[in-house]
């Protein structure tokens, strides 16, 4: 799951460009979109499940099904996600957690203020864009969320390492975490060199193969309760 920010003031086509991107792009997207305004579900049972004390309220329909939680931090519901089987996350919003976490963002600018243009700064839009060029700054510029992991294997930290992209003198994929193991501890992300997270991997894959009900498995998530284990 690769992450990238989408930001620009009121007005300044943020969420028609978010629609662009998807409607022409064959990949699994989600949306992280971050608002002002308040939420309006007075009224509603979901709302009512949540006045009542429930940490997550889940309707759902012949259709879709929908999940209400309490506020969330961008880390959080970026850790959330993690568990879906999702290609890139686009995020609205969110300007001061965008940089906090060291992911780039796209900038649409509005009557040539440049004043949310920074090194974390992927690509500007004035005006009118070529979509297939956006979706293309996207799959070079989008990284693995680090949640500020600052490992060094890529030989920065992870603030450098996402400038160091922005300004073409890396790629996403130098970063450690695209080597396709994350090992989560208390919702801390461990990084692992490519030979240990081959090896963790491949061994892990070949165990689950042999189970009864498992064939050729694409995400793998164990959630081991260590408190429990004990008393195994």
């Amino acid at each position: 799951m690769r992450v990238i920010g989408v930001i620009g003031y009121k007005n300044s086509g943020k969420t028609k460009l978010i629609e662009d991107i998807i409607s022409n792009w064959d990949k699994k997207i989600a949306v992280i979109k971050h608002t002002i305004d308040d939420i309006d579900l007075k009224g509603k049972d979901s709302y009512r499940f949540r006045d009542a004390g429930a940490k997550i309220s889940i309707i759902s329909s012949d259709k879709e099904t929908v999940f209400f939680l309490n506020k969330l931090n961008l880390d959080e519901i970026l850790g959330i996600l993690m568990g879906y089987d999702i290609d890139f996350v686009i995020i609205e919003g969110f300007k001061d957690e965008l940089k906090k976490l060291n992911i780039p963002k796209i900038v649409l600018l509005k009557n040539g203020d440049d004043k949310l243009i920074d090194e974390q700064t992927a690509y500007v839009i004035k005006g009118d864009y070529n979509i297939d060029e956006v979706i293309k700054i996207i799959e070079e510029k989008a990284i693995i969320p680090s949640m500020n992991l600052n490992c060094g294997h890529c030989g920065y930290n992870c603030e450098t390492f996402v400038k160091a992209l922005c300004k073409n003198e890396v790629k996403w994929d130098q970063c450690v975490l695209s080597n396709g193991i994350k090992i989560i501890v208390d919702n801390k992300i461990i990084p692992t060199v490519p030979f240990v997270s081959k090896i963790i991997g491949r061994s892990l894959i070949a165990m689950l193969e042999c189970l009864k009900g498992v064939n050729k498995p694409k995400h793998v998530k164990i959630i081991i309760d260590t408190k429990k284990l004990k008393n195994i």
